[in-house]
C-alpha cells in the first residue's frame, strides 16, 4: 500500500514539473523605459501570469539622470518607470504584490517620502508586501534609488 501511495505522489510531483516546464515565459521590453538588454538582463520577465520587474532606477529612456538630480526626482523618474512597464500588460499600481526599495544613505526623509507613495498609492485597504532596504551604493554611479517589482496580470 506504501508504494502505491509513493507512485502517485510521484507521478503528481512530476506531472506538476512537466506542466510548469511548458509555461510560457516572456519578457517586456518598453521602449519608453531605458533598454537592458545591452547591460545583459530584462526590463521585467512574465511568468504563469506573474510580472517579475528587474530594479528600476531613475533613468529616462535615454540613460540619463536630470541634471542636478536628487532623491526626489530619481525616485519619480523610477516610479514613473514602473508604471510604464505595467500599463504596457494592462496593469495598475494595484496589480502589483511585492515591491523592494534600495535607497543609498537612507535616511528620515527618504523613509517619509517613500511612505508617502506607499499611503497615497494604497488607500483602498489593499497595500502590496514591502521591503526598504538601506545601501551604500548601487550599480552605477549617482544612482540613489533602485525599486523591484512583482506584479500580477489579470486575466484578459
Amino acid at each position: 500500500m506504501i508504494d502505491i501511495n509513493i507512485n502517485k505522489l510521484f507521478i503528481l510531483v512530476l506531472t506538476s514539473t512537466l506542466a510548469s516546464c511548458s509555461m510560457k515565459t516572456s519578457i517586456i521590453n518598453n521602449p519608453n523605459v531605458y533598454t537592458t538588454h545591452d547591460l545583459g538582463f530584462s526590463q521585467a520577465v512574465i511568468f504563469n501570469n506573474v510580472i517579475y520587474g528587474s530594479g528600476q532606477v531613475g533613468w529616462n529612456k535615454d540613460y540619463t539622470l536630470q541634471s542636478n538630480s536628487d532623491f526626489k526626482q530619481q525616485f519619480e523618474q523610477t516610479l514613473i518607470n514602473i508604471e510604464r512597464l505595467l500599463e504596457s500588460q494592462k496593469c495598475s499600481w494595484q496589480d502589483v504584490l511585492h515591491l523592494r526599495f534600495y535607497v543609498v544613505d537612507l535616511n528620515a526623509v527618504k523613509k517619509e517620502k517613500i511612505g508617502a507613495f506607499l499611503k497615497q498609492t494604497y488607500t483602498s485597504g489593499y497595500a502590496p508586501a514591502t521591503t526598504l532596504l538601506g545601501i551604500s551604493d548601487l550599480a552605477r554611479e549617482n544612482l540613489l534609488i533602485e525599486i523591484e517589482f512583482t506584479a500580477k496580470i489579470k486575466k484578459q
